[in-house]
């Protein structure tokens, strides 16, 4: 039973990502890219709207988390849960920006830097899935939502703000790094939710 209670989590995690970014958001991204004010737009002010896309990844991705726990998922003490609900997410995410790469070039075209850059992506999945769930136990959902939308668009942005001063790959790593232990202290300091499985 346990066993059939982490599947449900992990394929629930799993169609999150795949229906808040892959069967909605970047639809929507690409109608909004091909209108050519907004091409105008983007040329103008590059930073902002890369910082505005940023942004629209931390609240669709938060967004659809908070409503998979809140209608698809029972109350829970259980820490192991909001994890195995974000390697389901994060699992998606790596299928959506791997396989295609793999399929087009090969596996030698996947950089040591890009995994490392999925294993910070996957416990910052973990983690703001553990902050979504602890917003349900201290009924304070919506704030802790807020929360992990603000946690998750500062991530996010740090890709348009490094580019725009020139900041290489492995120091943007080191920023996601340092960003990931910051949530995780964060997490650690408003979990409420019980260390077993």
């Amino acid at each position: 039973m346990k066993t059939l209670r982490y599947l449900y989590l992990f394929v629930l995690g799993f169609l999150s990502f795949l229906v808040s970014q892959i069967l909605i958001r970047i639809p929507l991204l690409g109608i909004l890219t091909k209108n050519p004010k907004f091409v105008i737009f983007q040329i103008n002010n590059a930073l902002l709207v890369g910082c505005l896309i940023a942004v629209s990844a931390g609240i669709f991705e938060e967004v659809f988390r908070f409503l998979f726990r809140q209608f698809l998922i029972r109350e829970s003490m259980k820490i192991s849960e909001p994890i195995i609900f974000g390697l389901g997410h994060s699992l998606m995410e790596i299928i959506y920006i791997f396989v295609p790469v793999i399929l087009s070039s090969g596996l030698s075209m996947i950089s040591p830097l890009g995994i490392i850059e999925r294993v910070i992506a996957t416990l910052i999945h973990i983690e703001l899935s553990i902050i979504v769930w602890n917003g349900f136990l201290v009924n304070k959902k919506y704030l802790y939502l807020l929360l992990a939308v603000l946690l998750h668009s500062i991530c996010d942005m740090l890709i348009p703000l490094a580019m725009s001063v020139g900041i290489g790959s492995y120091a943007l790593e080191m920023l996601f790094f340092a960003v990931t232990v910051i949530i995780g202290v964060i997490t650690l300091r408003i979990n409420r939710m019980e260390w077993k499985l």
